[in-house]
């Protein structure tokens, strides 16, 4: 009997905490019927950025979606674009999760996907050794409606100490990555 009860609780609460998890929308829209798209604009109120690495990866990030939407034929980086490019960036070592908004904006819930990103990336993560991993998250916004057109991650490990060539690289391949099923 106290076996059933003790399974039953459980069931329930599995239930419970299941229901408890943020949803976060994953819309996958493409770039069908789009011309043009421009970065989202930064709260101006936001201080500096001044960490010379922070500085160096955001200007790679912002290249790299430069790249991929003049690669695919689309005016990038003008106003009165057709869609608003947001991102941001989630860094993870055990234990911890930390995340890069400027570039993101407002309203598409930051807080639940790093509380997601924590959950998955650190809690959840069974990696016995220390790692550093990094994960670049890219929400499409048609500037018209304001509606969330597409969002994707691309996440991998960090690598310390490469060269400057190496990391635009590997930021390349990631934004690729998470943009190429809006290109499909």
């Amino acid at each position: 009997m106290f076996n059933k009860l003790h399974l039953v609780v459980s069931a329930v609460a599995a239930l419970l905490l299941v229901s408890c998890v943020p949803n976060v929308d994953m819309p996958k829209g493409t770039s069908k019927g789009y011309t043009s798209a421009r970065l989202i604009q930064r709260d101006p109120s936001l201080t500096a950025i001044t960490n010379p690495t922070e500085k160096q990866v955001h200007g790679m990030i912002q290249k790299s979606l430069a790249k991929n939407f003049n690669s695919r034929g689309m005016s990038y980086g003008k106003g009165g674009a057709d869609l608003i490019v947001a991102y941001m960036v989630i860094y993870q070592e055990p234990g911890m999760t930390a995340d890069y908004r400027d570039y993101f904006g407002y309203g598409r819930n930051a807080d639940e996907i790093a509380t997601i990103a924590h959950a998955r990336g650190v809690e959840k993560n069974k990696r016995p050794d220390y790692f550093r991993q990094a994960g670049i998250l890219i929400d499409v916004v048609d500037a018209r409606t304001n509606k969330l057109v597409y969002r994707n991650l691309a996440k991998g490990d960090v690598v310390k100490g490469v060269s400057p060539e190496t990391r635009a690289a590997r930021i390349d391949d990631a934004v690729a990555d998470a943009l190429a099923d809006f290109f499909k």
